[in-house]
């Protein structure tokens, strides 16, 4: 009997369907990619506002307490808020909520001569001013409302204050519609410094 040696021919036919299943894989994965790459969505990036950086100076506040000196080159612009009072005592003592801490304008309106007492260096009201350290400061001012100019408001001082005036002021009263400006200075002993200086209207 005759045998035929197919064994060539059946590697050849192997190798033709192993390579015509690779091409087949190879199609669908570059169909599928394609298809892909087709459903992508290209989109433009959004306009970003224009920056400016001086000579490469770039500054930030990271928080309310800052620690090393700041340079203003043109200039700053501060706030605050104004706190109206009116009274008729002739004597009264600052207290808690008096001056608040953002209060940088007080409207006082007394109805006759008042004298009014700092709060203490020592008490809560002074926490207001947020001067807890020595040599911190703070600034307010005093506007005498009332429309009697011969109607005086005297400043004293509380226990623990060191109070200062200006060298040309006569005295510690501001008359009506005069205002003072008040520094709040904590010393290195805990007490307060209180340096005043007043205005008159001019018109």
């Amino acid at each position: 009997m005759k045998k035929t040696k197919n064994n060539g021919v059946f590697y050849v036919v192997i190798s033709l369907a192993l390579m015509i299943g690779v091409a087949g894989v190879v199609g669908a994965f570059t169909g599928n990619a394609s298809r892909v790459i087709e459903n992508v969505e290209v989109y433009n990036e959004a306009t970003q506002p224009e920056s400016f950086v001086d000579e490469g100076r770039l500054g930030a506040v990271p928080s309310p307490d800052v620690y090393q000196r700041m340079n203003f080159h043109a200039g700053y612009q501060s706030g605050g808020t104004r706190l109206a009072t009116s009274t008729t005592a002739a004597t009264y003592t600052l207290a808690v909520g008096d001056i608040k801490e953002d209060t940088v304008f007080w409207d006082v309106n007394v109805g006759l001569d008042t004298t009014i007492t700092t709060m203490a260096s020592s008490s809560l009201a002074m926490d207001a001013m947020n001067i807890p350290n020595a040599g911190d400061t703070r600034e307010l001012y005093v506007y005498s409302a009332t429309t009697t100019t011969a109607t005086t408001l005297t400043l004293a001082a509380g226990t623990g204050v060191d109070l200062q005036k200006n060298e040309d002021t006569a005295d510690l009263a501001i008359n009506g519609l005069d205002v003072a400006k008040l520094i709040f200075i904590r010393k290195a002993d805990t007490d307060v410094m209180l340096i005043m200086e007043e205005w008159v209207v001019a018109d």
